[in-house]
Parts: structure tokens; sequence; C-alpha cells
């Protein structure tokens, strides 16, 4: 492991980021559009990734 993670703090809930659940990596998400900074997978998967597919749909219906 290459430790990346070491003492990251997620910067949406504020706890430690631990190594993902596939065991791999330990250097957490991108928050954005959240904010800017490493996030934890736990927010990654139930704040980041939903507003991103929101932003997302929303552009997409600005071309329809």
């Amino acid at each position: 492991m290459d430790n990346l993670g070491e003492n990251m703090k997620c910067t949406i809930c504020g706890l430690e980021i631990k190594t993902d659940s596939d065991g791999i990596w330990d250097g957490g998400h991108n928050a954005e559009p959240i904010n800017e900074g490493r996030c934890c997978e736990k927010c990654n998967n139930t704040v980041v990734i939903p507003m991103r597919l929101r932003q997302f749909e929303k552009r997409r219906k600005k071309f329809e």
C-alpha cells in the first residue's frame, strides 16, 4: 500500500479516509463538486456521485 490516505480527513464528513473496499486505494476521492479536497468512499458514493449525476442530468435537459 502506498499510504496516500494516511491521516487524511474527508472534507465532507470530517472522518479519517480509510482504504477503499477494494483494499487497494487509500488516497480518497475527488470531492468536487461538493467542495475542494478529498472525500471518503462513503461520501463519494452517497454525496458526490449523486450530485454529479444530478448536474449531468440538468445539463443534458438543457440540450433537448
